[in-house]
């Protein structure tokens, strides 16, 4: 008999027969429905996207986005605001440079707490290479390259040194240190972890290479680029190339990796990029794609993706320097950059709300970074140790009978020790102190040599005796940097004045870190930005007493003060608050709306940049100032869109009136008989078990009284 009959004759039995089956059934179905459900949300988790960490260089913060979700998770505050970060990231570790000041931090990504910091000269001459588990930090005005512990940043082994001044340095994914010097010498070096020292693989004289040479590392081996000598060279690839190009005493920004084939360089004062496309070498005039400072480009799906400086996009290249596809268009004041990770291609605007994702299609779509309502963390700061809760007493141990000493004098009673509680775990060697707060610094005193300033802070707060402070200050002044010592909590920094407009007008960053007497805490910052001195005229010496009468006063010299000159006009903006937006359109559950704009005369020649926002979730697309139509994104509920214009100089903003859409999320999408929502994994799911099972003994229960009634007939 098939299991279809058996069905049916169940069904068609008695009464209680069939109403057992119905609840076995229903039972199986929910038990079934709950288990799925708990399923579907682990899978979620255990398939969901890579994160990825982006740089906020206005709050001194990295920033990770989820590309799932296209929001942010965590904000970690590395150092302090107006910061220029770089930040890699490899085998559960994320090691962030502040160019500005010099400092690199290791954050372990199991903790999302420092493990290690160090200090490099601020600066562009700085490089932090990571590869294979290594951390190479690189001094390119020195010529040294440092080893470093890639969970502390200590120093391992010995340090090389080149002898001279570095052009670049570069690390391919094989794990092989790249360098070239200002004379043109091109070496690669490999790291010996038995002997802890640099062993040299290779080492050629380039003709044409100088101090401008840049460098771009490939799976194996690597390209120079020197257009200063009009050189460009591939080295240790297995395909080695030497090519001729035009030369250019101008600065080169080089991609950071690229393949073989395919390798780009950006030469913003001629507003041009160079492609290295096998033996050949392009020069494309990206001026001319309203590109006329181009950044740093990178290589994705066999395109060159070249930021704009300045002027808010990034434009896509073809192997050939032609357009490869449409400008991904940014918003924000701050220049795009470009982020490699888990396949995908992200536009960062350092400072903006929002950025761009490019996906392993070439599709874009918007992300947002900054989120006000997403706690900042800080990496230097634990929770502190919990402390087990003592073992409870056992009503069971029997108690003791009293003994007699046998000395005599009667019995005595044993009194038990008191249970024992756990004492709390002493705290780790090294545990590093707080950040010194209320950081300050003010001028004593300048002379035309030096300029000494005292800083100032509150004491730091640490589980461990504080030895001492740390001071150190840093700017454009002769040397970059000056440090001092105290063990109080202020101390003086000396500045040099000699060969540098520092003294008059220049930017001093402080950085206060307390010290134990086995590990250095985070810094407190501050910054001190110098006034020019007054202008005091000389002193009027009075001429020496003669016996000549003076001469007859000179007849008063009357002297017209001319005006002061007017102030510059306000930027150039539109009216704020026109009605530049007509219409929305789009159905009350489309996520997507289509924006019909009439924008006025003031509004279509804007000069400067506009875009359509949405107010209310921070999106933002950038349009022409003239343009009529748009699509921007909204959330479930009421969002708030306006067109804004930003002033050809930066200065100034002014938004259109605004204009509200709703939007109301339909799961069903108008579908008869859907289910909205499915029941989510968690202790919701336990009611639902609990009713499976109840309908499966109800099933049993009606099962027994049909076989008991059989019986009895």
């Amino acid at each position: 008999m098939s299991w279809w009959h058996r069905i049916r004759r169940i069904i068609s039995g008695g009464g209680r027969e069939s109403a057992s089956f119905v609840a076995a059934l229903l039972g199986v179905l929910v038990l079934a429905g709950a288990a799925l459900g708990q399923g579907i949300s682990r899978t979620s988790v255990a398939v969901s996207d890579g994160l990825t960490w982006l740089g906020d260089d206005q709050r001194g913060e990295v920033v990770q986005i989820n590309p799932g979700s296209g929001k942010p998770q965590t904000r970690l505050q590395i150092s302090g605001p107006d910061s220029q970060l770089e930040i890699a990231q490899e085998d559960g570790r994320l090691i962030v440079l502040n160019r500005r000041t010099g400092e690199i931090t290791v954050i372990d990504l199991a903790t999302l707490l420092a493990s290690g910091r160090r200090q490099a000269p601020p600066g562009a001459t700085s490089k932090v290479l990571v590869s294979n588990g290594m951390v190479f930090v690189v001094d390119r005005a020195t010529g040294t390259v440092h080893t470093a512990d890639p969970l502390t940043l200590a120093d391992v082994g010995q340090t090389w040194q080149a002898g001279q001044p570095l052009a670049d340095a570069v690390v391919d994914e094989r794990g092989v240190l790249w360098l070239v010097d200002h004379g043109g010498t091109l070496r690669s070096l490999d790291w010996s972890d038995d002997e802890e020292r640099f062993e040299e693989r290779s080492q050629r004289q380039v003709t044409g290479a100088g101090p401008r040479t840049v460098l771009v590392p490939h799976d194996q081996g690597v390209t120079l680029i020197g257009l200063d000598g009009g050189v460009v060279v591939r080295d240790g690839t297995g395909e080695d190339v030497a090519s001729s190009t035009d030369r250019s005493d101008a600065e080169v920004i080089a991609a950071q990796s690229s393949p073989i084939d395919l390798v780009p360089a950006s030469v913003p004062s001629s507003s041009v990029v160079v492609l290295v496309v096998g033996r050949d070498v392009l020069r494309v005039d990206v001026g001319a794609m309203g590109c006329p400072k181009p950044g740093r480009p990178a290589v994705f799906r066999d395109k060159v993706y070249v930021p704009c400086k300045g002027s808010g996009k990034v434009i896509i290249l073809d192997r050939g320097g032609s357009r490869g596809g449409d400008d991904v268009r940014t918003s924000g004041g701050a220049d795009p950059e470009l982020v490699f990770d888990d396949g995908r291609l992200f536009v960062n605007v350092p400072g903006s709300s929002t950025g761009v994702l490019v996906d392993a299609d070439g599709a874009t779509r918007s992300l947002t970074i900054r989120s006000p309502e997403l706690p900042v963390k800080d990496p230097d700061r634990s929770p502190p140790p919990s402390v087990p809760p003592p073992p409870p007493p056992n009503p069971n141990e029997p108690q003791r009978p009293p003994r007699n000493n046998g000395n005599g004098n009667g019995p005595t009673t044993e009194v038990s020790p008191p249970p024992t509680t756990p004492s709390p775990p002493p705290s780790a060697g090294g545990t590093a102190p707080a950040a010194p707060a209320g950081v300050t610094v003010r001028q004593k005193s300048r002379t035309a040599s030096a300029l000494v300033v005292t800083v100032s802070w509150t004491a730091a707060v640490s589980t461990d005796p504080i030895v001492g402070y740390t001071v150190a200050g840093s700017g454009s002044f002769s040397g970059g940097s000056v440090s001092a010592q105290s063990a109080s909590t202020s101390a003086e920094l000396s500045v040099p004045c000699a060969g540098s407009t520092f003294c008059s007008s220049g930017r001093l960053d402080v950085t206060v870190r307390a010290s134990t007497a086995s590990a250095a805490g985070a810094a407190g910052m501050a910054a001190f930005t110098v006034t020019p001195p007054p202008n005091t005229p000389p002193p009027n010496t009075p001429p020496p007493t003669t016996t000549t009468p003076p001469p007859p006063p000179p007849p008063p010299v009357t002297t017209t003060t001319p005006p002061p000159p007017p102030p510059p006009p306000p930027p150039s903006l539109p009216t704020a608050g026109a009605v530049v937006i007509t219409g929305v359109s789009g159905g009350r559950t489309m996520p997507r709306r289509t924006v019909s704009m009439s924008p006025p005369a003031d509004w279509a020649s804007h000069n400067g940049r506009c875009e359509v926002v949405n107010r209310t979730q921070g999106y933002a697309v950038g349009i022409p100032c003239n343009a009529t139509t748009t699509q921007i994104d909204v959330e479930e509920g009421s969002n708030s869109i306006v067109v804004r214009a930003y002033a050809a100089t930066g200065a100034g903003q002014v938004d259109s009136a605004a204009r509200n859409v709703l939007y109301t999320f339909d799961e069903c999408g108008g579908k008869p008989g859907c289910i909205p929502r499915m029941a989510p994994a968690g202790v919701e799911t336990a009611p639902m078990g609990a009713g499976g099972l109840g309908l499966l003994a109800c099933a049993f229960l009606l099962r027994i009284g049909v076989r008991r009634g059989e019986e009895e007939k």
